[in-house]
């Protein structure tokens, strides 16, 4: 019996039984169901102030639907291309590198749309990315298939800077991470949900038909999104066209930029050894991913059941962990978070260094891995923006973030090619791959190391400041 029965049994003096004229009342579906959504309403009102409410609603179902659409598709890509198409580790390495070959135009991407309107850069953006995985229903082949998935990733890559410039614009800055923590709730949820379905899905029908799918459910998150700020307008003035400069003057405008950009590594010594660090981590952590597919499909024989699985519980694991490296970071130091994040994705290569080891070891030995994936994952997203934050004061975030960006797209382009020519190295020498997870985990603990450098350096360059 439900306990509101119980309680109205033992209401009177002597225990007598509810009357039957008066039954219990028990809520039913829809009764908690619209329970649920005001109470829903009323966490956002607090939350969401008057003027923000339309960007969020708009954000957060974009995001939402998004987050069916990646879900289904990137978890399981390498995979694919590995168990399906047979796909060489060049191959292999092309896909991973592709999402950074669209990092290294992040600062022209970035002067590109100063002073024009950012939601259609971020529409049409997301919209041809999301047409090219359409075209997976005729990716039959390896080359095919990693072309796709690739020129997808490029694409994608434009809508970057204009969407942190329509967040900055539409959320008040004293309320933007409370209302950011929803949208970016959603989507992981969106994601476990869709990872599970295709997962399960794909052991009946192939991929062919899965993506498209997905990519139409991207498609109309396009579409919404571009519903977030209704004020903005494509249309230039004839003044606004009159003062457009030219050819030339655009090109030394652009350089002007990047090589000023570029000097923020002369001049910052903190940042410097920041950035160095970031690199030399970054690249050790790349250099094996197009391996670890190899080490997946080939050795341990994982299904897409069983990626689905473990990416979800990454998932879940990160949705905890955002809301501990918050307070972290707040209480403590961005660049502490990033030491200790680096120390723990260590155990990452270490943990497919011992399925070597391990007789008769089968896909569910990388559990571990995907937990720890999971915590870094959070910790990493909010360390490393907090203490680009720190570094670079409030006159040149856009400068800090955009070469941040840029050297992101440097180490993710050479990495995974490196990662890639080894592993055809090390199968022609006859030697096995988890090599490579040995110099990958050497290049992380340099970096664990160049970071503890740069917070020496810029506590020591805070001091001189104190001192005057």
């Amino acid at each position: 019996m439900p306990e509101s029965g119980n309680r109205k049994q033992g209401a009177g003096n002597h225990g007598e039984p509810a009357s039957p004229s008066r039954p219990l009342r028990v809520p039913d579906a829809r009764q908690l169901t619209k329970q649920a959504r005001v109470r829903a309403k009323q966490a956002v009102r607090k939350q969401v102030p008057g003027g923000a409410r339309h960007a969020f609603r708009v954000d957060i179902t974009a995001m939402f639907l998004a987050g069916l659409y990646t879900g289904a598709v990137f978890p399981f890509a390498a995979v694919i291309a590995r168990d399906d198409l047979n796909a060489s580790p060049l191959i292999l390495a092309v896909m991973t590198a592709a999402p950074f070959i669209g990092n290294l135009m992040a600062l022209f991407w970035a002067r590109a749309m100063e002073g024009k309107a950012k939601v259609p850069f971020v529409k049409w953006s997301h919209l041809g990315a999301r047409f090219m995985i359409l075209l997976a229903v005729f990716a039959s082949g390896a080359w095919q298939f990693a072309l796709v998935v690739s020129l997808c990733q490029i694409i994608g890559s434009i809508a970057t800077p204009a969407y942190a410039a329509i967040i900055k614009e539409v959320y008040p800055a004293e309320q933007r991470g409370q209302i950011l923590a929803y949208s970016r709730a959603a989507i992981l949820v969106a994601q476990i949900i869709s990872t599970l379905v295709a997962g399960w899905l794909m052991g009946f029908v192939s991929y062919q038909w899965v993506f498209p799918c997905a990519a139409v459910i991207g498609i109309i998150a396009a579409f919404v999104f571009a519903r977030i700020n209704p004020s903005e307008t494509d249309a230039e003035t004839v003044e606004e066209l009159e003062k457009r400069p030219g050819a030339m003057e655009k090109m030394r405008d652009t350089a002007s930029f990047i090589w000023s950009t570029l000097g923020i590594l002369r001049e910052d010594r903190a940042f410097r050894w920041f950035a160095l660090s970031v690199f030399t981590y970054g690249f050790g952590n790349l250099l094996t991913v197009p391996i670890i597919p190899l080490v997946q499909v080939d050795e341990l024989h994982i299904t897409k059941a069983q990626l689905a699985v473990m990416f979800n519980l990454m998932q879940v694991v990160a949705i905890f962990f955002y809301f501990y490296w918050g307070r972290f970071v707040d209480r403590r130091s961005p660049q502490q978070a990033v030491v200790i994040n680096v120390l723990l994705n260590c155990l990452v290569p270490i943990v497919y260094i011992a399925t070597g080891f391990l007789p008769g070891a089968n896909a569910w030995v990388l559990l571990p891995a995907y937990i720890v994936s999971g915590i870094v994952l959070a910790g990493i997203d909010l360390s490393y923006f907090n203490a680009i934050l720190t570094f670079s004061g409030s006159d040149n975030v856009s400068r800090y973030q955009a070469l941040q960006s840029f050297l992101l797209g440097i180490r993710g382009t050479i990495a995974p090619l490196i990662g890639s020519f080894m592993a055809v190295a090390l199968r022609a020498q006859g030697q096995n791959l988890r090599w490579a997870f040995v110099v990958g985990l050497v290049f992380m603990l340099t970096g664990a190391w160049m970071q503890q450098m740069a917070m020496r350096r810029q506590a020591e360059h805070k001091l001189l400041l104190d001192q005057g």
